[in-house]
């Protein structure tokens, strides 16, 4: 089914595709190629949100204070407001992609209430 997603909508639907991965399952395998196809659409927000990470973030300590080679950005921290204003026009760029759809029925005795709830967005009647 195509759909008209945001990158922030889509970012939010690959986490949410991430537990149901593990399943050996037609749920299991839909999972797997609408994760591909999402992260396929992010590639480029995801590297201009990681550029943006290297810009506002900080390095990483260990439990020691020791500086690690890797870089974050965190709640609270003093760069995290300017990042977001950074990233805001990026969560909002849209992209039309091509997802599988489930029906409901397949899901049933497959997944959780949860997880159903969860990717209620690639289920149907």
């Amino acid at each position: 089914m195509k759909m008209t997603l945001k990158n922030s909508e889509m970012n939010e639907m690959r986490r949410q595709l991430q537990p149901i991965l593990s399943h050996r399952d037609i749920i299991g395998y839909m999972a797997a190629r609408n994760y591909r196809i999402i992260s396929e659409a992010l590639t480029e927000y995801e590297a201009f949100k990681s550029s943006l990470i290297e810009k506002y973030g900080e390095r990483d300590k260990d439990a020691n204070g020791n500086i690690l080679p890797t870089i974050s950005i965190k709640i609270g921290s003093p760069n995290f407001r300017e990042f977001c204003t950074a990233l805001e026009p990026l969560n909002n760029v849209e992209h039309e992609i091509d997802l599988m759809v489930a029906k409901y029925s397949d899901a049933i005795g497959i997944l959780s209430g949860d997880e159903i709830l969860a990717i209620d967005w690639m289920l149907e009647d």
